[in-house]
């Protein structure tokens, strides 16, 4: 029994370090030598060379060159594909969603920009007798919604128009930006605030406040609550972004929303400095 767990013990010790190989090949855009390995594995080269080895003749690590170096194999990225492909956008951002959704008591989206529309990715409602226009996977427009002027915000201006219809833009209230001018200005004191807001600029009696979802990568993102305007001051807006932000940082530490979205194809790339 003793020499069983023993075993076992082995067995497992050897799959922790070949599974720390393939961490530490995967975190890094060159190729690694043995030394280079050894140094950041703190493992004898003996040790590697075997468990490479084992690697290597199952396709989870490439050797090239001589003295020879490693770097992820074909293997890793048919799994690392499968998984996105797997992982649903929708399915993954709905429990934050619902969260958002159930303290604000309003309707909770997220966006990307999609041509000259904004894709809902994902849509979730309060438990009250509250509903709008936008469900997952529909479409709206992006100069006149929250999410839209938010998105448009964060890409190249001389992007911005591959988004937007011609000139004069349709109004639909009286509070719809109509010019392009009118649009840089909005842009502007969205960079500058963090946010973006729709005072009834689609339909009139609602209110749309839109942040965006941090990232490091060409991912351009946003996420919103919809609701009555009589229901959403200016001091109850000041109450609800910081608790729509932190929605979207957690957005943004779900391991699997921002790739699962990348997958999916429901990206248009963005800037940091779109100004």
């Amino acid at each position: 029994m003793n020499m069983e767990r023993h075993a076992t013990s082995y067995q497992s010790q050897g799959l922790v370090r070949a599974l720390r190989i393939l961490r530490t090949l995967g975190t890094t855009d060159r190729a690694m030598g043995l030394a280079d390995l050894s140094l950041a594995l703190e493992l004898p080269k003996s040790t590697l060379v075997r468990l490479l080895a084992v690697l290597e003749e199952q396709e989870f690590v490439y050797r090239t060159g001589n003295p020879p170096k490693y770097t992820v194999g074909h293997a890793v990225l048919e799994i690392s594909e499968t998984y996105r492909r797997q992982a649903d956008t929708a399915e993954v951002a709905a429990p934050h969603l619902r969260e958002l959704a159930a303290i604000t008591g309003l309707t909770a989206n997220i966006g990307v920009l999609e041509g000259r529309w904004v894709l809902h990715v994902c849509v979730e409602e309060p438990d009250r007798p509250l509903r709008f226009r936008s469900s997952a996977g529909s479409l709206d427009h992006t100069y006149c919604t929250g999410l839209g002027k938010l998105l448009l915000s964060r890409i190249p201006a001389d992007r911005v128009d591959d988004h937007l219809p011609a000139e004069p833009l349709p109004s639909f209230t009286p509070h719809t930006l109509t010019t392009r001018a009118d649009l840089e200005t909005e842009f502007d004191r969205i960079r500058e605030r963090g946010y973006s807001l729709d005072d009834q600029e689609r339909d009139l009696g609602v209110i749309c406040l839109a942040v965006p979802v941090p990232s490091d990568t060409d991912v351009n993102v946003a996420v919103s609550v919809s609701g009555p305007a009589g229901e959403l001051s200016p001091e109850r807006r000041e109450q609800l972004l910081p608790v729509l932000q932190r929605v979207a940082e957690d957005l943004a530490a779900n391991g699997r929303f921002l790739p699962s979205l990348r997958a999916n194809g429901g990206l248009q790339q963005r800037t940091e400095d779109a100004s």
